[in-house]
């Protein structure tokens, strides 16, 4: 649902900016760039189908593995590209609950 919505969010933009004279949609229908568009920034959208109480889960799930030193262990930063610092900073962007 939030993947069609952002879908739709984009076409619209492209039409309104294609409507104003902004940019010019070289194609029949703004489906073809706007997927194209979609596809570069999803990675970047939050997915806001998580709800406030998984977000806090998650928060909690990982300030508890960063502070046990068996869970997070030395190979951890290798396996996820984060070291506890930074995985400590990610929790702390998340909500309290």
């Amino acid at each position: 649902m939030i993947d069609d919505l952002l879908m739709q969010a984009i076409k619209k933009a492209l039409s309104d900016l294609e409507m104003r004279g902004d940019i010019v949609v070289c194609s029949e229908i703004a489906g073809g760039p706007a997927k194209y568009l979609h596809d570069a920034v999803s990675a970047f959208v939050p997915n806001s189908a998580l709800t406030y109480s998984e977000l806090s889960g998650i928060r909690s799930l990982i300030f508890h593995a960063v502070d046990d030193e068996r869970f997070f262990d030395w190979e951890m930063p290798t396996l996820t590209g984060f070291n506890a610092d930074g995985f400590r900073k990610i929790a702390e962007k998340l909500p309290t609950g």
